[in-house]
């Protein structure tokens, strides 16, 4: 993106002057071993978003991005998946019209640390977001001075909006509208009850912005509707809509199955399968929208998980494991692209790929540039999105703190898997041969183990540092 400015003199000097001191650079750019503060780079994207400066002509407007985040799904319920006992026809139109990536990840088994990872387009460690941000947490939340996609977008012009669940903090410094979203309806909490609206302490937790507000709809119903009209306000400028879905997270409550008090359910398969028709239901009341106003073609559409399904009701096959764990079920996750005219429809890639990746693809869409020595862990798919290549990535790295356990670890490299239980065991499977982690190698392949574990060594020191 290039810029330059007015000749004339600026209300904005203080702004420009802070701008002129940090050189932007095009996106993408390689991650320099020296990094700008946080507070630095988002001081710098404010300014560029409201200093005086002027964009050189482009073409044409950038195109608008749709981001759909289901919660808790299992990598087998949909219907594109193999699903037998459930329907999806709008997911599953996304599929049929777009790009899957069958070997794609989330980049945690367990809701917050995805989360930070795809907003921030870096390993969720950087942030210090390893687990949950449990309910009782009042206090914690992701650091305003993390930079996100929506501050990133706004410097080309993107209105933001959140749909549904935030999950990254509690205090209002942490809200999503402090941290570059200009509209939120959802709620703050891991999981709330769908129809009365409170987390697991039973706070309401229904906000407008930052305003509690009680709304009857089933909760999957309303931000569908609230997203659409999203669409329909922001149609003549470009958008980036963000849907993270409850759904099916529990409670376990269909849109029939209104309970008297908060989080009764039915934790049973039939119930989760309505969930996440009715979540199908909102994907294709949204994809509506856009195609009634005729931005199907200028709009590109994600869907993924933020991790695998639980045991109880999901089906994580053929992935070993489940939610919470870094076995293939806990972390692959459906990831599809769709842009018709941009993206060829119905194509597959097999790449290794995570949520985290959906950060540089976006800003390159959109053309977006990022402060000079702004590092990201993220990768552009838009090649491979585009019916190409995207560059090649070495290594993905995995690490899970669950409270009183000891921590998780996977990394992925060259179609082989290292991973070390909570118990400290250290395992090794050739996922390229066996992708449901049967045979462990770890005694026959002891070299290998050990130059994986040294790698991941080295990367947990970059990211955690003591």
């Amino acid at each position: 993106m290039c810029l330059s400015t007015r000749a004339s003199r600026s209300p904005f000097q203080k702004q420009e002057n802070e701008i002129r001191k940090i050189a932007f650079s095009p996106f993408p750019r390689p991650a320099p071993a020296d990094m700008l503060s946080p507070m630095n780079r988002r001081h710098a994207l404010r300014a560029l978003a409201g200093a005086p400066f002027v964009l050189r002509a482009q073409p044409k407007r950038p195109p608008n991005v749709v981001l759909f985040l289901a919660d808790d799904l299992g990598s087998a319920d949909l219907g594109f998946r193999g699903a037998k006992d459930l329907r999806t026809p709008h997911i599953d139109r996304l599929a049929a019209e777009g790009v899957h990536f069958t070997q794609a990840y989330s980049n945690g088994p367990v809701c917050s640390p995805t989360r930070c990872a795809l907003l921030t387009g870096q390993y969720q460690q950087r942030h210090g977001v390893d687990g949950v941000i449990y309910v009782g947490e009042r206090t914690r939340g992701l650091s305003p001075d993390a930079l996100l996609l929506p501050e990133v977008l706004k410097t080309r012009g993107y209105t933001s909006g959140l749909f549904g669940k935030w999950h990254l903090g509690y205090p209002k410094e942490n809200f999503p509208t402090r941290q570059g979203f200009d509209e939120f309806i959802g709620h703050l909490a891991g999981n709330i009850d769908y129809f009365h609206h409170v987390d697991r302490q039973l706070n309401p937790d229904l906000w407008n912005r930052e305003q509690l507000f009680k709304d009857p709809r089933y909760f999957t119903d309303l931000i569908a509707a609230e997203a659409a009209s999203f669409v329909d306000r922001h149609r003549q400028r470009p958008f980036f809509l963000y849907v993270p879905f409850n759904a099916p997270h529990d409670p376990f409550q269909g849109p029939g199955d209104r309970p008297e008090k908060p989080f009764g359910e039915k934790r049973d398969r039939k119930t989760y399968a309505s969930m996440i028709e009715s979540m199908d239901t909102a994907v294709g009341r949204v994809m509506e929208r856009i195609r009634a106003h005729n931005l199907d073609r200028d709009t590109a559409v994600f869907f993924l998980s933020d991790n695998g399904g639980v045991p109880a009701v999901a089906s994580n096959a053929p992935f070993r494991g489940h939610k919470g764990s870094l076995w293939e079920g806990g972390i692959r996750t459906p990831l599809l692209a769709r842009m018709p005219g941009a993206f060829p429809a119905g194509s597959a890639h097999s790449m290794p790929c995570a949520g985290m990746d959906l950060f540089a693809t976006a800003a390159e869409l959109a053309g977006a540039s990022l402060p000079a020595g702004h590092r990201l862990d993220s990768v552009s798919l838009v090649p491979a999105c585009r019916g190409g290549q995207a560059p090649p990535r070495e290594s993905l790295f995995f690490h899970n703190q669950a409270p009183k356990q000891g921590p998780q670890r996977a990394l992925l490299q060259n179609g082989w898997k290292y991973r070390r239980e909570a118990t400290g065991e250290d395992r090794l499977y050739h996922l390229a041969q066996d992708q449901s982690e049967t045979r462990d190698l770890a005694s026959t392949e002891p070299q290998r183990l050990q130059q994986l574990r040294a790698t991941y060594e080295a990367w947990l020191r970059d990211v955690m540092p003591a």
